[in-house]
């Protein structure tokens, strides 16, 4: 957004720069993150820079343009550049941090912004660099929780498999066993008629049957101490199978658990809870889908608070921590529940009104302006002035994904021309 004093045209230079080289370590960072590289260092981002030319061309620029009287203060604004590209690195990292590090993300801005806290010039690039890399590796941890799961999903998997495939061989062996004993049975009974057919005596009849009789008990006693085993056995594998699927169940709901926990965290702000760029982008393409299909119609608001820098600079970053989130806070306490609301970064907000042309959403800014106007913000006893100016558009057909917005940050710009505390839509842009 603007700064609160109009920027000389070589701060404006200096500050595309800066913004410039944040971007480029932030690309960086993302190329060595997909690469897998498991250290990462400010010499691997240097490295990098120097291959890609962009930092050579940009000290190319400055020596050149550098004069013998600039030269002498070469050392102090090397280091005020340096504090502010790290400064600018936390800022667009900042919406990105999970919250475990909100504290020291706060700490390391306010460390920044005194020049005593960090002394060599390395500082400067690797307590931020640093401070990223950190989350990095909690995301590789994450990826490998998720991935030692479901190694381990696999191996119970294939255990369950085998049991069955076991279970289904023993039902198998079972049936042959049955069909053999039957044939047995068979065998016995037709040899016992045969034998009775030529047995000349009683006696010899007699002696045939009782032998015929105590085979077939014998193969009965065999047949069914063999059925009591194999049933023991195949409830030993059912009990070992229900084990093995209650942990399945278990380590499921788990990552279940986890899954969740990492789709919100994808998709929220970890500062405010609020949704995040991501989820904005979602929400737009939404919305202008639905406009184009079913004529639904939406306008979008651009929320900035008002001289957030100085209350960064006068009470530090933790104090602007709770000012952004206090602004969450109200802005979800006014607006409606199926209202889309976005820190789209940095102490600007930005929120999607369904079913709501120009003029219901300039109306809803001024109310949501009124409400935070008459909000108190206090912190140690102290209460610290809370604004926001507001810029609105209409979503139109024919927009593409930064149309409404590019409109609507032009209405806050001229909001803040006009004195802050305001809202504008882009009907009033000349």
């Amino acid at each position: 957004m603007s700064e609160e004093v109009k920027l000389s045209e070589s701060d404006t230079e200096f500050e595309e720069k800066v913004f410039l080289v944040a971007d480029e370590v932030l690309t960086i960072l993302r190329e060595l993150s997909q690469e897998n590289q498991k250290q990462i260092s400010s010499k691997s981002i240097a490295e990098k820079m120097v291959w890609k030319g962009t930092l050579k061309g940009l000290l190319r620029n400055k020596t050149a343009q550098a004069s013998p009287e600039t030269a002498k203060d070469s050392p102090s604004k090397e280091l005020e550049s340096l504090s502010n590209i790290s400064d600018m690195v936390l800022n667009r990292f900042s919406e990105l941090a999970p919250a475990a590090l909100t504290d020291e993300l706060s700490d390391l801005k306010d460390s920044i912004v005194k020049d005593s806290a960090l002394h060599g010039s390395t500082e400067w690039l690797d307590s931020p660099i640093n401070f990223v890399k950190r989350y990095i590796e909690s995301l590789v941890r994450k990826n490998s929780d998720l991935e030692d799961f479901m190694q381990q999903a696999m191996s119970y998997l294939a255990e369950t498999e085998s049991h069955v495939a076991g279970e289904m061989n023993s039902h198998k062996e079972k049936f042959e066993n049955d069909n053999a004993f039957a044939d047995s049975l068979t065998a016995n009974m037709n040899e016992l008629g045969q034998n009775i057919s030529v047995a000349p005596e009683l006696g010899d009849i007699k002696s045939a049957l009782l032998g015929k009789i105590q085979n077939i008990n014998r193969k009965v006693e065999t047949k069914k101490e063999e059925d009591l085993t194999r049933l023991k056995d195949t409830e030993d594998i059912l009990i070992q199978m229900g084990r093995k699927m209650s942990e399945i169940k278990r380590e499921a709901d788990e990552i279940r658990k986890k899954s969740q926990a990492i789709e919100f965290e994808s998709i929220r702000d970890t500062l405010t809870g609020l949704f995040n760029r991501r989820a904005y982008d979602d929400r737009i393409t939404e919305t202008l889908a639905n406009l184009e299909r079913y004529d639904v119609q939406a306008s979008i608001m651009i929320c900035d608070i008002d001289f957030f820098k100085k209350i960064n600079d006068t009470h530090g970053h933790k104090v602007g921590d709770i000012a952004l989130k206090k602004m969450a806070s109200l802005l979800k306490d006014r607006l409606r529940t199926n209202d889309f609301i976005a820190r789209f970064g940095g102490e600007e907000f930005a929120i999607v009104l369904p079913h709501t042309g120009l003029e219901g959403a300039r109306v809803a800014g001024e109310g949501i302006r009124a409400f935070i106007d008459k909000s108190k913000f206090s912190y140690m006893g102290e209460e610290i002035p809370l604004t926001i100016s507001v810029g609105v558009s209409e979503f139109k057909k024919g927009d593409d994904d930064t149309s409404a917005f590019e409109r609507a940050d032009k209405a806050l710009y001229l909001a803040k021309q006009s004195g802050r505390n305001l809202v504008k839509t882009d009907q009033d842009l000349p």
